[in-house]
Parts: C-alpha cells; sequence; structure tokens
C-alpha cells in the first residue's frame, strides 16, 4: 500500500476514534495529541491546549497533561500532525485543490512559538481559555456541531467569531500551504520540539541522495533544507518527501 493512502487510513481513523464520544462510556480523562475541541458533543479527549489554559487559570500544575504531551513527543515527535490531526487534514485537502496557485512563503519557526506563549499567558492574566474563543479547530468540529444540534439555542457574537477566524483560517489554508500548522498552532510548537529527540523520524541515506530536492518540491511544511528533514520544528512527518523521492534516499527509521 503506498504511504499516501496509509495516511489518509491513519487521517479517518484519528477522526472517527476522536469521536468516540458519542457514547458517553468512551469520554475518557486523556488528552490527544493534536488540536480537537472538547467541546466537541462527541469529543472522546481533552484538546491539550484547553486543557493546559484551564489549570494555568485555575493556579494548578497540569502534571498529567505534560507528561502525556511528553509521551507522545518522545514517540513520535511531530508526525500526529502529519498523520492523524483533523484540522491538518482538512489543510491537506484544501491544498491539494489549490496547488498550482499557492503562496510561496519562507516559514518563520518563532511565530508559533509567540502564539503558544501568548496563548499561556493570555490564560494566566484574563483567567480565561482565550485561545479557545479563536481556535479554528474549536469553530469547525464545536461550535457548528453544536448548533446544529442545537437549533433552538440562540446565535451570538461568540459564534460569529469563530466563524469569522474558521473563515479566515481556510482562506488563507487556500493560498499558503498549511498555514495554520506552519505558523499559528501552539500544538504544533510544543510537538515540533521532540522531533529532535522523538523515536520516529526520517533519515537521509547521503551517499543515495543526488541533491535533485525533489523532496523538498513535496513538501507541504516548506522546509527548504535537506537537513531539516525529520528534525525541524516544521517537520511534520508526513512522509511526502519518502513518497516523492524515486532513488529511496529518504526513509522513515524507528531510533534504538
Amino acid at each position: 500500500m503506498k504511504l499516501n493512502n496509509k495516511r489518509k487510513i491513519a487521517q479517518v481513523a484519528a477522526f472517527a476514534v476522536s469521536n468516540l464520544g458519542i457514547a458517553r462510556i468512551l469520554q475518557t480523562g486523556f488528552v490527544c495529541p493534536f488540536l480537537y475541541c472538547d467541546g466537541c458533543p462527541f469529543a472522546a479527549f481533552g484538546c491539550p491546549i484547553g486543557v493546559l489554559q484551564n489549570f494555568i487559570k485555575d493556579g494548578q500544575l497540569p502534571l498529567f497533561t505534560i507528561g502525556s504531551l511528553g509521551v507522545y513527543g518522545t514517540l513520535f515527535g511531530r508526525a500526529f500532525c502529519g498523520w492523524t490531526c483533523p484540522l491538518g487534514t482538512l489543510h491537506d485537502l484544501l491544498s491539494h485543490s489549490n496547488r498550482r496557485r499557492q503562496i510561496k512563503t519562507r516559514n518563520r519557526w518563532f511565530v508559533k512559538y509567540g502564539i503558544l506563549f501568548l496563548t499561556l499567558a493570555l490564560a494566566w492574566l484574563a483567567l480565561d481559555t482565550v485561545f479557545c474563543k479563536f481556535c479554528p479547530s474549536g469553530s469547525l468540529f464545536a461550535s457548528i456541531p453544536y448548533h446544529l444540534l442545537n437549533p433552538g439555542v440562540s446565535v451570538g457574537r461568540p459564534f460569529y467569531v469563530h466563524m469569522f477566524t474558521l473563515a479566515l483560517t481556510l482562506v488563507l489554508a487556500l493560498l499558503i500551504s498549511r498555514f495554520w500548522c506552519r505558523f499559528l498552532c501552539p500544538m504544533g510548537a510544543i510537538a515540533g520540539v521532540f522531533n529532535k529527540v522523538s523515536m520516529v523520524s526520517i533519515s537521509l541515506d547521503e551517499e543515495k541522495c543526488k541533491k535533485c530536492d525533489v523532496c523538498l518540491e513535496a513538501c507541504g511544511m516548506g522546509i527548504t533544507r535537506l537537513e531539516d528533514i525529520g528534525s525541524s520544528t516544521d517537520c511534520i512527518l508526513c512522509g511526502r518527501c519518502v513518497e516523492a523521492c524515486a532513488l529511496k534516499a529518504l526513509s522513515f527509521t524507528v531510533k534504538k
């Protein structure tokens, strides 16, 4: 089976598992390794960024959440972004549909870390989950389903704010490949830290590599250097570069 098809199956399976909360007995106390709003009527897991904000505003240390994110990152790095994140999957679909017209732009790795710092700082200063009020994942997977299931509930300003941020994110995703993942996602910032130490990675066989850069052209995350594949905080280990390399110079590896 082609790697692309395996990735699609993983993305569909992850979305299904994320919504197992449709049966209340399957609503767990765990956090998922990607953005998925626990405000979704069917969510089986907690959103890691939402949980972190709640602990911060309550003045508590989220040891279990931090430990969980540490385990996810140490095992898989940022691979969850490329293989399971529902919002990332939507970005893939939008990027593929408009690939020829997309704007080429350089990555600014520090932007997503600025968003992460601002997210946590605002939770402490405002004593509220400020990020959740603008999160496009919450807009798509929580706000819209909630109002579809509860048509009698009036729509107010928070809903319109969510719709605006969602629309803006989708438009920018059409113009810039994986826009949200590259520049704004605080969960991506956390997971990206682990890419250099994660057990699962992508390795380059320099003897086979002819420096043709076909792998870099296939990258949806805008990586521009061979040495950044698998280790950069921007790499989501999606495997598009592995698929693109006809010389088999790139491959997934599991570190011992």
